[in-house]
């Protein structure tokens, strides 16, 4: 009976020798050492490089001068086209109906930066030559699209609300709040706005096609003709017409109403771009020669990375010569600080990681952010770092068997604009969503932040089963 137990023993351990040696199901059955790997022995290096050339067609409009010592001296003008409303009230209404015309400016409260009761004047000129897309970058310069002659009208203007009798908002369902926004208006002439009843009359195919609308109506050019000291983000622009309608009430008299239609606006389908004029302080300038590295919004500067990729790789395959290996995540840490200034201007609220001879063809084709190649990290005024969780990045190196190369290795981190589009649901407790919409070079206020890339850090944990 022993001898025929020590054979049944010796059978199964024979058996499970060959699973053993054919696959991996018999390690459930030998002693395993399972434990995690944290390294963090990674050297990253870093300049910054100007980027004075940006892709700045972005609904979101930036209008003003400004100068600040630490910051530089910034000023940023408008083109734009306009997007027609498929249809406008001609019911009891006539050309000689129109009585103005404005255009506004909407500026949700606080969208500044500068002083806020400084007096400022905006021109708005009409052009006089079709944009292109071509044409809207950075530094588009708008001579020879517009004359001096063909001034639509002026305005001056502060930030602060006094004098405001009208209180301007709009509901934001996903965060169940109100945004109240600041109106600079601007009169325009009636014959522009006549002219655009007319168009409607005898032409409307050009309110069903804005290339059409476009070819009529070619857009404006917005600058600053007076003051210094601020810079506004615009929200939304739009053109209004101002008229007098007829109708007939029941008992057949006639009544005249007042009325006003918001018939033209921006919108994605337009051209609108930011003209962006930007010389950095020598304070910027000093500390980028003393070896810091900056970034700068509006153009100015970004940050040209060198990541070690090859070297998480080479840890990854060395560990696996020994044991099982998984990659569990590797963070990407930088510390940045806000630069001391006077006219409170921060650091980037977002920054976009992007291979650097990737950039131009992310921004140019509308690209977002998928976590893999192309990633962003929000500040975290708490601890003042940018996070880049950039797993997916190296993994897919792994999974195709792939070395990386220079350019794989060099990466720019470059201050952006984004939108989101963020989702509910419950069902006995509430999750949310939170997906991007767009990801832009950021125009929508100065900003600026020292990188310490001397103290970025990139850890890697890895999970490791040694057999």
């Amino acid at each position: 009976m022993k001898f025929l137990n020590l054979l049944l023993c010796s059978a199964a351990l024979s058996a499970a020798t060959v699973a053993c040696d054919e696959n991996l199901i018999g390690n459930s059955i030998i002693e395993t050492d399972s434990h995690l790997i944290v390294d963090s022995a990674f050297t990253v290096s870093g300049e910054s490089v100007e980027n004075t050339r940006i892709k700045s067609r972005t609904i979101s409009q930036l209008l003003g001068r400004l100068y600040a010592e630490e910051y530089g001296t910034l000023q940023s003008d408008i083109v734009t086209e306009f997007m027609p409303v498929s249809e406008i009230d001609t019911a009891g209404v006539t050309v000689n109906d129109i009585d103005s015309i404005k255009m506004h400016f909407l500026i949700s409260m606080g969208s500044y930066t500068g002083d806020s009761i400084t007096p400022m004047r905006v021109s708005v000129y009409r052009l006089n030559k079709n944009l292109t897309d071509n044409d809207l970058y950075s530094d588009f310069d708008p001579t020879g699209y517009y004359s001096k002659n063909d001034l639509l009208g002026s305005t001056t203007y502060t930030m602060t609300m006094l004098g405001q009798t009208d209180s301007l908002y709009t509901y934001n369902s996903s965060t169940g709040s109100y945004i109240y926004y600041r109106a600079v208006d601007i009169k325009l002439p009636i014959e522009l706005g006549r002219s655009f009843f007319n168009e409607y009359i005898t032409n409307p195919a050009s309110y069903q096609d804005p290339e059409l609308f476009n070819k009529f109506f070619p857009g404006v050019y917005a600058t600053t003709s007076y003051g210094n000291g601020r810079v506004i983000n615009i929200g939304g622009t739009q053109i209004n017409l101002y008229y007098k309608k007829k109708t007939v009430n029941d008992e057949g008299n006639d009544t005249i109403i007042n009325q006003v239609g918001q018939y033209y606006g921006v919108s994605p389908e337009i051209r609108t771009n930011n003209c962006i004029r930007l010389e950095p302080s020598e304070n910027i300038k000093s500390l980028i020669a003393g070896g810091d590295v900056v970034v700068q919004a509006p153009t100015g500067y970004e940050a040209k990375i060198n990541i070690p990729i090859s070297k998480i790789l080479d840890r990854y395959y060395e560990l696996s010569e020994s044991g099982q290996t998984v990659l569990n995540q590797v963070s990407f840490t930088v510390p940045a600080h806000e630069i001391t200034n006077g006219k409170k201007i921060g650091v980037p609220p977002y920054l976009l990681f992007v291979k650097s001879n990737e950039k131009d063809d992310f921004f140019n084709n509308k690209k977002v952010t998928d976590g893999i190649n192309y990633i962003y990290s929000e500040y975290n005024s708490s601890t003042e770092t940018y996070t880049f969780y950039i797993r997916e990045y190296v993994k897919q190196f792994i999974d195709n068997n792939k070395e990386a190369n220079r350019d794989d290795e060099t990466i720019s981190l470059i201050p952006v604009d984004m939108t989101f589009e963020t989702s509910s649901s419950s069902y006995y407790q509430t999750s949310t969503e939170q997906k991007v919409l767009t990801v832009t070079p950021m125009v929508s206020s100065p900003a600026m932040a020292r990188i310490d890339i001397g103290k970025a850090k990139i850890i890697a944990t890895f999970s490791k089963k040694d057999f």
